[in-house]
């Protein structure tokens, strides 16, 4: 309900609605991230398990939901879980630990889920994990059908744990039974092949889940909330479609009060489009959610994927394809979304980039190796760690293990002058605002940005874009005095005397002494000389800047060779992120050439050497995209012209990376000036 001079602007997101007297105050839920059994056995981010959800609730989510509990430690056993957590008495360390939860998001004015599952046949830890039947995992794990002891026996462990939440205040459970969990197994036709009762028609498929929902209801009780969680679709060929699920959410209209409809499996979380990414449309299941509003009549339903601000939320409310907006990865980009919505600040919302900074995922690609492979076990330990995750690439107030108030408190106001104005620099002016100091911040050009510009230019990178504008936006409605075209030295040291000096000058592409490379043209040049690339173009180097540039020239018709000495393309990246590139890329019909090394570039093409051959590869137009180096000598340059003054070097000025890298750095960098 954003006002502006009286204008209702989002008057379908902001409408309550009420279910078994539980008043939602909005249409947009905070949907579970990040595990709640890891509040159990590191405790070292328990502060900022809790502090995930209570800023959600805080920033105006109607319901915040924690994250997954498993179901059980025995067949139902997962990651980080360590032992047997007690669902069978309300008090002691077990019950508080959950009880917090919802104690704090209540006390922000929003509903509270307690989120559980069971992973079926796919249980990470399960010795011996129960299915809907007998079959060997492709790990070698063997399966075990289910009879109906075990079906009893899984019902009863729902009906505790719903008690359990009931006992702790939740408003609600949210069963997550989608991702490819045992309730989809059993109404997958690809995963159940029983001839029983529980196999066959969708009747029989949905009996079992049935009972399950039948348990939850006994242990929730009638005055309490149920939303099951569910996939459209298994996205694998001979799965789960959206018809099986229609027919299956027939089945359990009113049982459930709300069906959230999701996609695809867990363990093809990129693949089968669980987990979207920025190649991919926002709200990418809500054509499935209106199927299913479409054929039931009792039950509430909701959407996710891919949703990171108002508009598209309203829309889809509005044309009554869904009755609530769930906001996954966003509540890391930025949880104070529907506030600002509500006060019309929607110009001021970090939207989600969707580039899997905070849960990088699993090797899905073929070509994709594991990182314990690529960087070393310990290496590859510490980004999968749960004190890794959870670091949003644009919100620098995020990451598990990451506590502000650890950080010093300024003594006094300082002078901070700011060296460049690209998105870290940007970052680094907010902050030091924020905690109170006199801030210049002066750029060498005409424009603040710095090298993500280039996302002006390019369709697929709408989100960075936007997350770009939002962060300069943020700089200039600060308070930091912003000064364009001035190139510091010396002389305006001295000038304007700071107490602390923060140097973000960037980085330069690499240039190679390869022979004819003055022939070629940078990858990063090439969104502002797309009028001078022929029909066949040849790309020198495979990382990530050569990839994501290739997929824009083909985006504008032209045909794309890659060109990369190593074994694999975008070695850099891994994981979801790598997945939805390279296949994009395959989608775009983008050659690759590997293991082949630059020789030359020539009038006619680029000229390489692989499996010791030399060879010719024809093109029209060249680019190279060899990698980023630090401004070194520009760093040195004003290292020098500061003399004793403190300073901090921050984003690629100290190490060329990522966006997260600028971000954070220049938040880190402002945090330390006391």
């Amino acid at each position: 309900m954003s006002k502006k001079s009286g204008e209702i602007r989002y008057p379908h997101l902001f409408s309550p609605v009420t279910i078994r007297g539980k008043v939602y105050k909005n249409r947009m839920k905070a949907a579970p991230t990040m595990f709640v059994h890891a509040n159990y056995f590191i405790p070292e981010i328990s502060e900022n398990l809790y502090r995930m959800v209570e800023r959600r609730a805080a920033g105006g989510f109607a319901c915040v939901s924690t994250g997954e509990m498993p179901l059980n430690f025995e067949e139902a056993r997962t990651i980080f879980q360590e032992r047997k957590i007690d669902f069978d008495h309300y008090e002691g360390k077990d019950f508080e630990i959950a009880k917090a939860y919802a104690d704090r998001i209540r006390a922000k004015g929003a509903l509270c889920y307690f989120e559980f599952s069971h992973e079926g046949s796919r249980a990470e830890e399960a010795k011996e994990p129960w299915g809907p039947e007998d079959w060997v995992r492709e790990d070698g794990v063997k399966v075990k059908g289910m009879d109906e002891e075990m079906m009893a026996k899984v019902c009863d462990d729902y009906y505790r744990i719903c008690k359990f939440a009931r006992a702790c205040g939740f408003d609600g459970v949210l069963l997550h039974g989608g991702h490819g969990f045992q309730l989809q197994q059993f109404v997958s036709p690809w995963t159940n092949h029983r001839t029983d009762k529980y196999g066959g028609s969708m009747e029989n498929r949905a009996r079992f889940p049935k009972m399950i929902i039948d348990a939850c209801r006994r242990g929730i009780g009638e005055d309490r909330i149920i939303e099951l969680r569910f996939s459209a679709e298994d996205g694998v060929p001979g799965g789960m479609t959206i018809d099986d699920t229609v027919e299956f959410c027939k089945e359990i209209d009113g049982m459930v009060d709300i069906i959230q409809v999701s996609n695809g499996l867990k363990w093809l979380g990129s693949r089968t489009k669980t987990f979207s990414s920025f190649l991919e449309p926002h709200g990418l299941n809500v054509e499935y959610a209106a199927k299913v509003k479409a054929a039931v009549k009792k039950s509430y339903v909701s959407t996710i994927g891919g949703f990171n601000g108002p508009e598209l939320a309203e829309q889809v409310i509005a044309e009554g394809k869904a009755d609530f907006v769930e906001f996954g990865r966003q509540g890391f980009a930025d949880p104070e979304l529907p506030n600002k919505t509500l006060e019309g600040k929607e110009d001021t919302i970090r939207r989600c980039v969707r580039c899997f900074n905070c849960y990088p995922g699993f090797c899905e690609h073929p070509t994709d190796i594991p990182l314990w492979d690529k960087i070393g076990p310990e290496a590859a330990a510490k980004i999968y760690s749960p004190a890794s995750m959870g670091s949003c690439a644009i919100n620098p107030k995020t990451g598990f293990g990451f506590y502000p108030e650890t950080l010093p408190e300024p003594k006094a106001s300082r002078k901070v002058l700011i060296v460049g104005g690209g998105v870290g620099g940007c970052q680094a002016a907010i902050t030091a605002v924020e905690r109170g100091h006199q801030v210049i911040l002066c750029e060498k050009t005409g424009k603040l940005g710095g090298t993500i510009n280039f996302t002006d230019r390019d369709e697929d990178k709408v989100d960075l874009r936007n997350a770009k504008n939002v962060i300069i936006g943020d700089a200039l409605r600060s308070g930091a005095e912003i000064r364009l075209n001035v190139e510091v030295d010396r002389q305006l040291i001295d000038e304007i005397q700071p107490d602390a000096m923060i140097i973000a000058v960037g980085a330069h592409p690499f240039v190679p002494a390869i022979p004819g490379i003055d022939k070629a043209m940078n990858a990063l040049d090439v969104y502002d000389r797309m009028y001078e690339l022929g029909k066949h173009v040849v790309i020198v180097g495979g990382g990530l800047v050569g990839c994501e540039v290739g997929l824009h020239i083909a985006n504008h018709g032209h045909d794309v060779t890659i060109i990369e000495m190593l074994p694999m393309i975008a070695n850099e990246t891994f994981g979801y992120y790598r997945n939805a590139l390279l296949t994009e890329m395959d989608n775009r019909g983008i050659r690759q050439i590997l293991n082949a090394k630059c020789l030359e570039f020539t009038d006619a093409g680029v000229r390489i050497q692989r499996d010791g051959k030399e060879e010719l590869i024809p093109a029209d137009s060249m680019c190279f995209s060899m990698g980023m180096r630090s401004n070194d000598g520009e760093v040195q340059r004003l290292k020098e012209a500061a003399g004793e003054i403190p300073t901090w070097v921050v984003g690629d000025a100290k190490h060329a990376g990522k966006v997260a890298d600028a971000v954070h750095g220049g938040y880190l960098a402002a945090m330390e000036i006391v």
